[in-house]
């Protein structure tokens, strides 16, 4: 059943709203003080009360359409944000994330939601491989704009609490690409396929796992190690938006 018995225009038009309003908070989080902290967390609770609206009205979890998908990556990266604000220290992060964070949500929108689903995504392997792969995407993202923030000011600490984000991401991501396999071969027959979607998730696995080799092995620190950590981000994104755009690709579940 459509949400509230809603025309097909009401529903975009509603789905708008909902995105726009984290966004617009998640911005006024930027002011100082008690208040933009708590701009900042209304718009995590407004955030996840648009994903829940969205999965009551489809009937599932909302996390198999670049429309949906995309703002759950934002969610994370809000919370992985909020992590690293609390706990961390990282009191002026925000002039960095939060402004990367309202523009995935911008660019949520300009991907139409999808109300169908495949009979081959309905497995709950699958949606363990969204989960954890863009809770991956999450902490590259958040561990990105470290890197951007300790560039701008040099203390060293946040070259460390970048390499320390992108190792919860690889291992995040690296549970994503087993459930994904598992999914894969329960649907299809196969582990694997080397489509440019696959070779190009498998660029980002090693990628990011170069650079923690790269970092805790060969003593990779300080400028070179945050711009690199900041390039790895801008390769999985390449990966999702780039694929089947730039690149051709077959159909892909996301």
């Amino acid at each position: 059943m459509a949400l509230f018995e809603l025309s097909e225009e009401g529903r975009s038009l509603l789905t708008i709203f909902l995105i726009l309003i984290p966004t617009a908070l998640y911005i006024m989080g930027l002011m100082e003080g008690k208040k933009g902290y708590w701009l900042f967390l209304s718009g995590i609770f407004f955030h996840i009360l648009s994903i829940v609206l969205r999965g009551v009205e489809i009937g599932r979890i909302p996390l198999t359409e670049k429309h949906d998908n995309i703002s759950f990556m934002a969610l994370v990266m809000a919370f992985v944000y909020w992590y690293f604000y609390s706990r961390q220290g990282l009191k002026n992060l925000g002039i960095v994330a939060l402004p990367l964070l309202s523009i995935f949500m911008f660019v949520s929108l300009a991907f139409k939601p999808i109300n169908t689903i495949s009979p081959f995504l309905k497995s709950p392997w699958f949606y363990l491989h969204i989960f954890f792969y863009f809770i991956g995407y999450a902490f590259f993202g958040i561990s990105a704009c470290i890197g951007v923030y300790y560039l701008l000011n040099g203390k060293g600490e946040y070259e460390l609490l970048q390499y320390k984000g992108i190792i919860h991401g690889w291992i995040v991501f690296s549970i994503s690409l087993v459930a994904g396999s598992i999914w894969f071969f329960v649907a299809y027959g196969t582990y694997w396929l080397w489509t440019s979607k696959e070779l190009w998730t498998t660029l980002v696995w090693f990628y990011y796992g170069l650079y923690l080799h790269a970092r805790f092995i060969r003593g990779l620190r300080g400028r070179p190690a945050a711009v690199l950590g900041i390039l790895g981000f801008a390769v999985a994104l390449f990966a999702y938006f780039g694929v089947g755009t730039v690149i051709p690709s077959p159909p892909t579940q996301f």
